[in-house]
């Protein structure tokens, strides 16, 4: 940080005031008689004009003239005759991760004075050497004013020098832009064009020191280093709280910190319980959440009395309790120092910071300033990312992704956000995004839990089984994974019709029950026990787990406690009981078709299995069928031999609406290009029909080149709908006119590929529709091309003859 004394007068004294057409900004004395400054403050000012300046806050006026500008750098350096008495600010070399910086400027609202005046702003270094999201050569910075909204809208900013150790670092160009307002500095991040670019442009001789910037030591530094097979931390909780435990566990391990999650409360005796004692011996401090729930689990307080003796028994082991309700406390727990999260849903804030510093041994006040602001910084800009992804998350899947994207542009090290972005896809059942965003990170727990179940979900059985053995030799099987497990070995059971399979799945649902008495994996033993011809443990079983959820109130059932509910009814022959649980259950989820799909395979298996119509409740458990579509766009103007006329668009709509009326319930999968996309588009939405849009390219790109203007509301439509869900582009840039016709090809594969496999999840096949002429195409990516891929394949295509309509 700048001196308060030498430092911040110094930096005033050089800080140029630059008013003329392009408004104002700010620059700094550079070399003799030159100012450096971002060249958009003065992009047009022509050689031979001269505008004022005043150099130094409340300092001399001169008349400043451009020397040379550079806009791939965003940089420019003005000239001014009439010489002052002011020594310009040496140039720095080299520059540093994590170290402070200091800079000063004239923002747009002070300086509608005579005198305008300044604000100081400071902050970090955190990456010297990048660009940014324009492509320019750029330093990104982190400043404390900026992200508290001291210094926003910026206006005014740009060209402000940036400073370390009392040195010319560069100055300011941009900012990464807020969602809702893209005046304002997101998150507090802006960039600079760094001073070597400036250098370049410079015809005078100038200043340069070198400067040893002291890095801040961050939290993260910090973090104990420990064995292979040692945990940082151990997360015990009662499994009614999972929820928010694992919402914990993904910040702790965003942090960097390697968690063992409790999933099972320490039960005498058993396998389990030996792996969670032999993890709670390798862990150096353990984290207790409680609740009223876990105060009521006899389980639970055992568990206490384990962990509380071995804090007493280790002086080198640490138990933190954290309250997580209204619950009081209980005076086991109440004397020793804990941690009150009762107000909220999300851990974060101050009192996440204060047990990351307990868990890895910080001592408040111990540290530099600078350094415990700079974590408070991440774990305040952490917390704001992983709430705008949870929130984006209730819309399409673009939504989070650009959420993403905000992320790494800032060069945060905290993976939170993207562990959270992967639970988000997973809830909603984008597998590919999931594994895509999880692709390159350090094998958490909670990454290998997300990946296992993707891998489930996208029919990769043998994959996740020896993911998910993995979890269980490790002690790290909670009831979800231990389901999931079971479902891989059924899986693998109906695939290769090897009754080992069946066998092992029923027994690794039976242990997860036995364990956790949840009703899921309560029900599907149950319904193995059916298979596995252990009739009287079918019966058993489901009453157990029909009594259970019927005590449960009504409001608080969702749609797979009302699933499960019809299941243990058709399994013990109450077949009108089950036709009532699976009407509620199907309503309940409305718009969750894969869910639905999964209702209708179990019950058409159970009932297979006890001599009844598969069919039995189909009518009740009505999935949608995968609608394909492509065609022939409208002819763009000038088009030498027209095909699909804009004369013909309401005779298609009519046509594709009749055709789509045939097929029933659909969910769509194709491209959003003018003529037959948008048309099929828009009557899937005026049926409240679901589709997912993949594009060539970025969106602003395939706007340009296949929607045009004519067709911008529909297209607006479309992309605003909570019912169409954007897929991430095949290319993640615009390709090159001899890379079109690839492109467009790829993306019709796309389309297949996750087409199919979306189909093959609902327990159907696609329904192929094309719009086209016959004829041979343009070229790859065209609709001849589409129709080839697809009959290829084996599918019947549903042809409209755009010259019959």
């Amino acid at each position: 940080m700048i001196d308060i004394v030498n430092g911040l007068s110094r930096l005033k004294e050089t800080c140029v005031f630059i008013r003329g057409p392009d408004g104002s900004g700010t620059g700094y004395l550079v070399a003799p008689q030159r100012i450096g400054t971002a060249l958009h403050v003065v992009r047009s000012w022509q050689k031979g004009q001269f505008f004022p300046v005043m150099i130094g806050v409340n300092g001399q006026m001169r008349q400043a003239y451009l020397i040379k500008s550079d806009s791939a750098t965003d940089s420019a350096v003005l000239g001014f005759d009439e010489p002052i008495d002011v020594v310009p600010l040496p140039v720095a070399q080299p520059l540093a991760v994590n170290c402070e910086w200091a800079g000063y400027g004239f923002p747009a609202s002070a300086v509608k004075t005579a005198n305008p005046h300044g604000l100081p702003i400071d902050g970090r270094v955190m990456d010297p050497q990048t660009t940014n999201d324009v492509g320019q050569t750029a330093i990104l910075l982190y400043s404390h004013e900026i992200a508290a909204g001291n210094a926003s809208p910026l206006h005014g900013f740009s060209g402000s020098p940036v400073l370390v150790d009392g040195a010319l670092a560069g100055h300011l160009t941009k900012h990464i832009g807020d969602a809702d307002d893209k005046r304002r500095a997101a998150y507090g991040y802006v960039y600079a064009c760094p001073i070597s670019e400036v250098i370049k442009l410079l015809d005078v001789e100038l200043e340069t020191v070198t400067i040893e910037p002291t890095a801040i030591t961050t939290r993260e530094q910090s973090i104990p280093s420990i064995g292979a097979d040692e945990f940082h931390v151990f997360v015990s909780y009662r499994s009614t709280d999972r929820p928010w435990a694992m919402r914990l566990v993904t910040r702790l391990e965003g942090a960097g910190l390697r968690v063992f999650i409790d999933q099972n409360e320490l039960k005498p005796g058993g396998y389990l319980a030996g792996q969670l004692q032999s993890a709670l011996a390798r862990s150096r401090a353990a984290v207790l959440l409680v609740s009223q729930g876990w105060i009521e689990s006899p389980w639970c307080q055992e568990e206490a009395n384990v962990l509380i003796q071995r804090d007493v028994s280790d002086k080198r082991f640490m138990l933190v309790p954290l309250r997580i309700d209204k619950s009081t406390m209980p005076p086991m727990l109440n004397a020793r120092v804990w941690l009150d999260f009762s107000d909220m849903a999300e851990p974060g804030g101050g009192a996440l910071d204060r047990l990351l510093n307990a868990l890895i041994d910080i001592v408040p006040g111990e540290r530099s300033e600078p350094s415990e602001r700079a974590d408070e910084t991440d774990l305040r800009v952490t917390d704001r990312f992983v709430a705008e992804i949870r929130t984006a998350g209730k819309g399409d899947v673009s939504g989070v992704w650009t959420t993403v994207s905000e992320w790494r542009a800032t060069g945060l090290t905290d993976v939170a956000p993207l562990i959270a972005a992967a639970e988000v896809f997973s809830g909603k059942g984008w597998f590919e995004s999931t594994l895509d965003v999880l692709a390159d990170m350090p094998p958490s727990v909670r990454v290998r839990q997300l990946r296992a179940f993707a891998f489930r979900k996208l029919g990769q059985i043998d994959k996740a089984i020896r993911k998910l053995e993995a979890f269980k030799e490790e002690g790290q099987l909670d009831a979800e994974t231990a389901g999931l497990l079971a479902g891989c070995y059924k899986a693998r059971w109906q695939q290769a019709d090897d009754h080992n399979f069946a066998q092992l799945a029923y027994l690794t649902y039976r242990e997860a029950y036995e364990l956790y008495d949840d009703p899921f994996n309560g029900i599907n033993t149950a319904a193995m026990a059916l298979h596995c011809n252990e009739r009287n443990v079918m019966i058993a079983v489901a009453t157990q787990v029909r009594d259970k959820l019927l005590k449960k109130r009504e409001a608080d059932r969702d749609h797979w406690d009302l699933a499960t509910l019809g299941e243990a009814s058709l399994l013990l022959s109450r077949f009108d009981d089950a036709r009532d649980w699976y009407r509620k259950a199907a309503a309940r989820a409305a718009g969750l078709p894969e869910n639905i799909a999964v209702m209708r395979r179990q019950a058409r298996l159970n009932l297979g299995a006890l001599g009844e119509p598969k069919e039995k409740f189909d009518d009740l458990l009505r999935v949608p069928r995968v609608l394909v579509y492509f065609g022939h766009m409208v002819d763009a103007p000038g088009r030498p031999i027209p095909r699909f006329p804009a004369s013909k668009v309401g005779a298609l709509v009519n046509a594709v609406r009749s055709k789509i009326q045939s097929y029933g319930l659909l969910c769509g999968y194709g491209q959003a290009a003018r003529g037959t996309d948008l048309i099929v588009l828009q009557v899937l939405l005026d049926r409240g029909s679901p589709a997912e849009v993949v594009l060539p390219m970025p969106m602003e790109d395939f706007f340009a080149l296949s929607v045009g203007e004519k067709w911008k509301d529909r297209f607006e439509v479309v992309r605003r709908s909570a019912c169409v869900h954007f897929a991430e582009p095949v290319r993640k840039r615009r390709p090159t006119n001899e890379e079109l016709e690839q492109a467009f090809a790829e993306a019709n594969r796309e389309v297949m590929r996750r087409a199919t496999e979306f189909a093959r999840r609902l327990d159907s096949t696609p329904i192929v529709l094309a719009v086209w002429d016959g004829r041979e195409g343009d070229g790859p990516g065209g609709t001849a091309d589409a129709v080839e891929l697809w009959q290829q394949a084996g599918y019947d295509v549903d042809l409209i003859d755009i010259d019959k309509v």
